[in-house]
C-alpha cells in the first residue's frame, strides 16, 4: 500500500511538473531573446539593413569590387548555412547573403505577408540598397524557389543560376521520416505550436542527411535559437502555407521556362525531400543552358555535409560564368 502511494504521488508530481513546464513554454518561458541573438549570430561583418520597414540581416565579405555571389539559405535556416562555402569563396569573389524573410534574424515584416513573391520583393529592395546591379546567384531548398521567383520578377540582374536542392513540385508528402519526428511534430503542432526543443532540430538534420553525417553545435544552435523567437514558427507556416497553396493552384515549377542565364545544378540524390527527379528539373530550364552534377552520397545539407567538395565543384562552374 505504501508503495502504491509512493507510485502515485510520484506520478502526480511528474504529472504536475510537465503540465508547469508545458503551461510556462505556451506562456513564452522557451522564446529566445533577440538582443542576445544579435551580439552571437549576428557578428563580424553581419548588419542589418531596413528594406519596405522589414529589418533585414545582411552579411558581405569579400573584396570590394570583385564577381558579386548571392547566397541564400533554404527553410528552417539562415545565412549561416553558407559559412563554409563563403568562407572558400570570399577569397575571389564579393560574397553576399542575407536573412530572407521570414527566417533567422530578419525580424517580422508589418505587411503581415510571408510568401516567395513578398521574400522576392525584399531581395530586390535589398541589393537595389546595396548597390549589387549583377551578380550570380547560388541557391538551396525554397531559397531556390525564391531566387527563381526575383529573377521572373525582376529580370536583368542575375547572370548565372546555381541550385542543390530545387523544389519545382511540391515536396514528397510520403517519404518516411525519423519515428521521433513522427510521433513528436504532431505534438508539438497542438501543444507547443511556437517552440521547438534542441533535440528536435538535431534529429531533423539526421533524417535529412547520409548516414555518418553529424551536425556540429553550432548548426543546430543557431537552428533552435533563431526558430526560437517570439513568433518565428508561426511566420515560417504562413510562409509554407502560402507555398501550399501556390502548388496545389498553380505550376509553380513553370517559373524555371523564365530563365535565360547559364544554370548549375549540384544534384544531391541521397536527398528524397525534393519530389522531382534530377532529369525532370533540367528539362524544365527550356530557355538556359544546365550543367548537372550528381552527388549520390549527399543529402539536404551539401554544404555542411561536404562543404570542401561542394564548393569546389561550385568554383570551377563560377569561374566561367560568374559576372567580370
Amino acid at each position: 500500500m505504501k508503495i502504491g502511494r509512493i507510485a502515485l504521488a510520484t506520478l502526480g508530481a511528474v504529472v504536475l511538473v510537465g503540465g508547469g513546464t508545458v503551461l510556462a513554454l505556451r506562456a513564452g518561458a522557451g522564446e529566445t531573446d533577440r538582443a542576445e541573438l544579435e551580439k552571437r549570430w549576428a557578428d563580424g561583418p553581419s548588419r542589418f539593413v531596413t528594406v519596405d520597414g522589414v529589418r533585414l540581416h545582411v552579411r558581405e565579405e569579400g573584396p570590394v569590387g570583385a564577381p558579386v555571389i548571392v547566397l541564400l539559405h533554404g527553410s528552417i535556416v539562415n545565412l549561416h548555412e553558407w559559412d563554409d562555402v563563403a568562407a572558400i569563396l570570399k577569397e575571389r569573389y564579393r560574397v553576399v547573403r542575407f536573412d530572407w524573410s521570414p527566417y533567422g534574424l530578419t525580424a517580422p515584416d508589418p505587411s503581415g505577408v510571408y510568401s516567395t513573391p513578398r521574400s522576392a520583393e525584399l531581395m530586390n529592395g535589398l541589393l537595389t540598397r546595396l548597390g549589387y546591379d549583377k551578380f550570380a546567384l547560388v541557391a538551396t531548398s525554397n531559397g531556390s524557389n525564391v531566387g527563381l521567383e526575383y529573377n521572373r520578377a525582376y529580370p536583368g540582374h542575375v547572370t548565372a543560376m546555381a541550385f542543390s536542392m530545387l523544389p519545382l513540385e511540391r515536396p514528397s508528402q510520403t517519404r518516411k521520416v525519423d519515428w521521433r519526428l513522427g510521433w513528436s511534430l504532431p505534438v508539438f503542432k497542438a501543444v507547443l505550436p511556437n517552440w521547438r526543443p534542441h533535440w528536435f532540430w538535431r534529429v531533423m538534420l539526421h533524417d535529412t542527411t547520409p548516414p555518418g553525417f553529424q551536425p556540429t553545435d553550432r548548426m543546430v544552435d543557431q537552428i533552435t535559437e533563431m526558430n526560437n523567437l517570439p513568433g518565428a514558427l508561426d511566420r515560417q507556416a504562413q510562409y509554407i502555407q502560402a507555398n501550399v497553396k501556390a502548388f496545389q493552384t498553380s505550376d509553380v515549377g513553370s517559373v524555371a521556362q523564365s530563365v535565360h542565364v547559364p544554370v548549375l545544378l549540384q544534384w544531391c540524390s541521397y536527398d528524397d525531400v525534393i519530389s522531382q527527379s534530377a532529369k525532370a528539373s533540367v528539362v524544365r530550364f527550356t530557355n538556359a543552358p544546365v550543367t548537372l552534377i550528381e552527388y549520390p552520397d549527399l543529402g539536404h545539407f551539401p554544404m555542411w555535409e561536404k562543404p570542401q567538395k561542394f564548393t569546389a565543384d561550385l568554383e570551377k562552374w563560377l569561374v566561367k560564368v560568374a559576372p567580370r
